[in-house]
């Protein structure tokens, strides 16, 4: 009887470290189609720091059933978040509108202050 057996151990040996790659099957290609070549690692570009997310102000409004459920639709298909398409919406729409660029009153700037934090 050999020492391995007396002793109750098996001498196992893999041959797993021998074994060359297997070749990639043809019919594995024709399923899952050709393997992705592998890109070279290039080197990473220097982090820029995050900018601040843009301060927001949040309000309530009323909208009629028919914009509302196009805002919804849009967020939804536009993948956008819904402060997002106001802002651009109402970007656009105070473009062209030179009131929307005059100073409040004192009086009614000192009601936005708050808000505002100016």
């Amino acid at each position: 009887m050999s020492n391995a057996k007396k002793s109750g151990k098996l001498n196992m040996v893999s041959n797993r470290s021998r074994l060359a790659p297997a070749a990639p099957d043809p019919l594995d290609q024709l399923v899952y189609g050709a393997p992705a070549p592998v890109a070279a690692a290039t080197p990473a570009a220097p982090e820029v720091p995050p900018a601040a997310p843009a301060r927001r102000i949040i309000f309530t409004n009323q909208l009629t059933p028919t914009v509302y459920t196009q805002l919804r639709q849009y967020e939804y298909w536009g993948r956008k978040a819904i402060h997002e398409i106001l802002d651009e919406a109402l970007s656009a729409f105070f473009a062209d509108k030179p009131e929307a660029q005059q100073q409040l009153p004192e009086k009614e700037r000192a009601k936005l202050k708050g808000k505002l934090l100016e």
